[in-house]
């Protein structure tokens, strides 16, 4: 092992803590619809910041822009805004 972490790893990593503190006040998050679906995405980080844990609030600020680097939501974005 090389000891490295590439921005991916960060990404998933994020991910994996937004799903963790979700799960905390109830709500199941699918990270493989997260990562494709920019409407889900959106939809959970709405709960977060509804949640009342400013943790989850922070994160759920920070998810939307780290998943718009996903290339499946920049073509979601990019068909959603050409109707």
């Amino acid at each position: 092992m090389n000891g490295t972490h590439s921005e991916a790893d960060t990404t998933l990593l994020d991910l994996v803590s937004f799903k963790w503190l979700m799960a905390g006040r109830g709500w199941w998050v699918d990270l493989s619809r997260l990562q494709k679906d920019m409407e889900y995405a959106t939809l959970c980080a709405q709960r977060g910041l509804d949640s009342g844990s400013e943790l989850l609030r922070q994160r759920s600020v920070e998810l939307l822009p780290l998943l718009s680097s996903y290339p499946r939501h920049r073509e979601t974005a990019r068909a959603t805004a050409t109707q």
